[in-house]
């Protein structure tokens, strides 16, 4: 920055080697940036256009723009994202007998300025890095390029501002935006928000594919502060596609299930074992339930650890922190259900029904997904010269002898408790057995079969199992026990899905809550005086200023500040309904702003709630409910298209005594 036609465009073309030749005009207009890609970096210039006044000299020209830096900063939080530059002070033309006495007088008059302002000036605030105060020789002195370069090696000795352009770019971004709309809130503050943003809004597609971006491009899991991919393999089975754990939409649950499980499990049979030729279904349902638990979990650590890697430099108890890892809770934790194995007994055959336990239609319909048939060789090998040995033609999963059907090797008449329901329909007896009772493998074993005695109707649940009763038809019994052995009522915590976590199946018969036995995030707003938080934002409307000469109505946006009650970030403890103390939003030193608002501008006092000093302060915003007049009856308006500015309560109070 400096006055017009002094060299700024030359001087930064030959320190960083930048282009800027004033846009093909003899003097630069507004700001222009050139970027200059070195090995170590990548240098940002910005080239002011600039600074002069007719009726003021070079040095008041100076003071002027100090001031209004001065005024400027005070609006600003103290961020170290933005103050950590280095002032340097380039006084041009000035021969080598004059530079001591320059700089001590320019040093003074910054002194002032300091002592004037304590510890608010903006040199202090806005310039972290230092100050340098330098005098210049002449253009055609041979100095002013060896100069030049001892600038170069002091700028080359500083420390790189961002870690990469992506992220000066959003800052840069998010500045602009927050400066257009008088929004003075802790750059900090936006920058977190938008990062949860973010990560929230790629959330599903992180959890259902364990990757960011599918088409059109492949992008995995990035972190993007350092833009190095999450450590961690993505899920592939039999091709280089990503392992599609969560369905398009939620009408369709069932099927996706039951085909992605179905493509799943003929990659475990493939490199494990297949269950047709396991003699052992409990333990084939226990590894396949084992892989895919495996797989979920995999999945589960690369987007927890994505999440966690993406928000770590950010303080953990900000609002905005807590709220996305609950939405990473509640997804994973989602996943987590989808991907739970029934494991009751198909209802077409002895095998373990495989599908989601919580499958809609599981009220009628187990299912092994199988063809439900046994695939074992007869047992009675001996009955048969041919090879190889028939298969069994009893059902999957059944007990006794496997039997084929090409030969009668056993009774084979109707079980006479063909109506219970675990028969297998037909006597396994021998052929000609004279006691005159046909009797199926099952043997004694039948279960009785009538309802679950598990049924619930009061205030606090409605629930009637589905299942049926596996107790021994011989065994005397009032009370009917299911294959469940869980207690399948729901956690009493609002928006948990999880279950119980008793054991008892008939857990709900007694006068107890149902806890599922983890830490709850509470969500309940804060309950603390004041405001948890001051957003900046446009008016959903348009307001309309009307002029006194006919014809100026311009319409704009006007831009408010919201108050807002953040979400408790305490937590719930297991087994309890509620945390102890108040809700609050940050259990250590919560800072709640007052709740006034200045009269002009409406933006809210920026003290803390119950403050003891008599007179509110705020960071202002644009005068709007002020009403201005000129000294004279004319006026310029170039009609359609003519451009106004805001107007801040603190600045015009500064000149014309608005007093708060």
């Amino acid at each position: 920055m400096g006055e017009q036609s002094c060299g700024k465009s030359f001087m930064l073309n030959h320190l960083v080697g930048t282009t800027f030749d004033g846009s093909a005009m003899r003097c630069t207009e507004g700001v222009w940036m050139s970027l200059v890609n070195t090995k170590e970096c990548i240098y940002v210039a910005l080239d002011f256009e600039g600074l002069r006044s007719l009726e003021r000299t070079p040095q008041e020209d100076a003071s002027k723009m100090f001031h209004k830096f001065q005024d400027g900063v005070k609006l600003f939080e103290s961020d170290p994202k933005i103050f950590q530059a280095r002032l340097c002070i380039i006084i041009k033309d000035v021969p080598e007998a004059d530079k001591d006495g320059i700089i001590k007088e320019f040093q003074l008059k910054l002194d002032k300025l300091v002592e004037e302002e304590g510890g608010d000036n903006f040199i202090t605030k806005m310039y972290g890095g230092g100050l340098n105060i330098i005098t210049w020789p002449v253009f055609k002195d041979v100095a002013w390029f060896e100069k030049l370069s001892k600038i170069k090696i002091k700028l080359d000795k500083q420390k790189t501002k961002y870690e990469n352009a992506k992220t000066f770019l959003q800052n840069t971004k998010v500045i602009m935006a927050k400066l257009k709309i008088c929004d003075w809130s802790s750059l900090n503050e936006n920058l977190i928000h938008i990062r949860v943003a973010t990560l929230k809004r790629l959330l599903s597609i992180a959890v259902t594919y364990g990757i960011e971006q599918k088409d059109p491009i492949f992008e995995p899991l990035m972190n993007h502060d350092s833009e190095e991919p999450i450590d961690g393999p993505i899920d592939f089975l039999n091709d280089d596609k990503p392992i599609k754990l969560f369905p398009d939409d939620d009408d369709h649950v069932d099927e996706f299930f039951i085909q992605l499980s179905e493509y799943l499990r003929n990659h475990f049979e493939k490199t494990t074992q297949l269950r047709k030729e396991s003699s052992d279904d409990n333990k084939w349902f226990s590894n396949f339930d084992r892989f895919l638990k495996d797989i979920i979990k995999r999945r589960t650590s690369r987007v927890q650890n994505w999440y966690m890697q993406n928000t770590v430099k950010f303080p953990q108890d900000n609002s905005d922190i807590i709220d996305g890892k609950y939405a990473l809770d509640q997804k994973i934790g989602e996943l987590a259900r989808l991907w739970t194995l029934c494991g009751l007994t198909c209802h077409q055959c002895g095998l373990k029904c495989i599908k989601n336990c919580e499958n809609h239609d599981h009220t009628e319909n187990h299912d092994c997904l199988t063809d439900h048939k046994c695939h074992f060789p007869c047992h009675f090998t001996e009955a048969h010269n041919d090879y190889p040995t028939p298969g069994c033609r009893h059902k999957a999963g059944h007990k006794g002898k496997h039997a084929c059907a090409k030969m009668i090797h056993l009774c084979g008449k109707a079980c006479f408790l063909i109506d219970k329901l675990n028969c297998q329909k037909v006597c396994s007896k021998e052929i000609g057995h004279d006691d005159g009772e046909h009797l199926c493998q099952s043997k004694r074993n039948h279960y009785c079969g009538k309802d679950c005695s598990l049924s619930i109707h009061d205030t606090k649940e409605d629930y009637c199992c589905p299942n049926k009763c596996i107790i021994s038809y011989e065994e005397e019994h009032d009370f009917h026990r299911c294959e469940n052995t869980i207690c399948p009522i729901q956690c009493p915590i609002p928006d948990c899905k999880e279950r119980c976590q008793s054991d008892d199946h008939f857990h709900a018969l007694q006068q107890v809550n149902h806890f599922c036995g983890k830490e709850h995030q509470c969500r309940e707003l804060c309950e603390e005086d004041g405001i948890c938080n001051v957003v900046t934002e446009p008016k959903k409307q348009e307001a309309i200023y009307k002029g006194r000469v006919e014809g100026t109505v311009i319409t704009y946006t006007k831009y408010i500040q919201l108050n807002e009650k953040l979400k408790c970030n305490k937590k719930i403890p297991p087994n309890e309904f509620e945390h102890t103390g108040k809700h609050t939003h940050k259990e250590e030193e919560a800072f709640h702003y007052c709740n006034k608002k200045c009269q002009f501008c409406e933006y809210y006092c920026t003290l803390p709630y119950g403050h003891e000093q008599q007179i509110h302060e705020t960071k202002h915003g644009n005068m709007t409910q002020t009403e201005f007049t000129g000294e004279d009856n004319e006026f310029e308006y170039a009609g359609v298209g003519d451009q106004g500015t805001f107007v801040l309560c603190n600045l015009v109070s500064n000149t014309q005594n608005i007093d708060l």
